[in-house]
């Protein structure tokens, strides 16, 4: 069997349609919101607490051997990320998985809402039609969302046994019971078709009378829906949850082990932030980067993370965490810009399949 052909060719329980292309304008006012956020935090809240000469010294003072482990660790990322892709939808490889994450965290780094046409148009060129193509996308959505949700569980857990903070140890017991409760109601639902019909109900009368307050209609085929995602997640997930698990953990620890990596590179070392800090700073952006304010959580996440490590360390180490942090982002979010876009080109260049506009159902390609 080709690369290109899906393995499992059974039909599906889904129904859809080829998702509408992203809105330009949608996507330039996301950009200008971007380049403003950028401008205020870079431009006006950073030089209150940091000396940018500074900074850019500090930067310029790390050791290259650091700079290549930074970036190594970087990339090597991409695998877990992509692994991930290829555990959700049957047939595709891993190296298309790994491809398709690339591109599509480059493109979305830069244009919001075009990384989802992309990746649509990438797993329909492969030969995967568009219900099986949105099921694996829902269901990497899934596991990465519960990997973040447990991670930041976990930091705020070990940094309260770290600091011996009752407080935080309080909070992280209690979201740790809403964790394991909602994981028992999707055991049951992916067990039992009674029971995932009977929380079907429930979702379809909340999000009828949510609806109805706005005077909007709500969709009546939500029971159906879930059904339906419940079949697919019993068939994909079924044997390979745990391999889906494994890969969005090592994704995870790779990005903290950047953040530790690039914090010690600036030389602030342990008894100043420690790991249990670098890992409760970095459970907290990322669960904030999660909603989509600006593309890539650029400001936000550097906000974020230096205003921890200040609130942790004091105000003298700004110019310090700041560098560290900076080094981090080139890596994470910078990095996978320019390769990203070097991706979707040659994807584009072998397909046929233009990004913005062309063809909207591409053809199959050979490996």
């Amino acid at each position: 069997m080709s690369e290109s052909e899906p393995a499992d060719a059974e039909p599906d329980p889904f129904e859809a349609d080829d998702p509408p292309k992203p809105s330009k304008k949608k996507a330039f006012i996301a950009i200008g919101i971007a380049v403003v956020i950028a401008v205020v935090v870079f431009g006006v809240i950073f030089p209150q607490l940091v000396d940018w000469d500074e900074v850019f010294e500090v930067i310029r003072a790390v050791d290259t051997v650091d700079l290549v482990i930074i970036f190594a660790l970087g990339a090597l990322r991409w695998v877990p990320a992509g692994w991930i892709y290829s555990l959700v939808l049957p047939g595709l490889s891993l190296r298309r998985g790994t491809q398709a994450w690339v591109a599509t965290t480059g493109v979305g780094s830069t244009l919001p809402g075009f990384d989802l046409v992309l990746r649509v148009g990438m797993y329909r060129s492969w030969g995967f039609p568009i219900e099986r193509t949105m099921s694996g996308m829902f269901l990497s959505g899934i596991v990465e969302m519960s990997t973040k949700l447990v991670l930041a569980i976990t930091a705020v857990f070990v940094w309260g046994l770290w600091r011996l903070d009752v407080n935080a140890l309080a909070i992280a017991g209690i979201a740790a019971i809403v964790v394991a409760a909602l994981a028992v109601v999707v055991a049951l639902i992916l067990r039992s078709e009674e029971q995932a019909e009977r929380f079907g109900h429930i979702v379809q009368r909340f999000v009828h009378w949510v609806l109805t307050k706005f005077k909007r209609q709500a969709p009546e085929d939500l029971v159906d829906r879930i059904l339906s995602v419940r079949l697919e997640a019993r068939r994909v997930l079924g044997s390979r949850w745990p391999q889906a698990f494994v890969a969005a953990f090592l994704a995870q620890l790779l990005v903290y082990l950047i953040l530790l990596f690039s914090i010690r590179a600036v030389g602030i070392e342990d008894d100043v932030i420690s790991w249990a800090d670098v890992l409760i700073a970095y459970a907290i952006t990322t669960i904030v980067t999660s909603i989509p304010i600006s593309p890539g959580g650029v400001g936000i996440a550097e906000l974020t993370l230096v205003g921890v490590f200040t609130a942790v360390a004091g105000q003298e180490v700004s110019g310090l965490a700041t560098a560290g942090v900076l080094l981090y982002r080139l890596s994470v979010w910078l990095l996978p810009i320019p390769v990203g876009w070097l991706a979707t080109l040659r994807w584009q260049s072998t397909s046929g399949v233009k990004l913005f506009g062309g063809s909207s159902t591409p053809e199959p390609t050979a490996a």
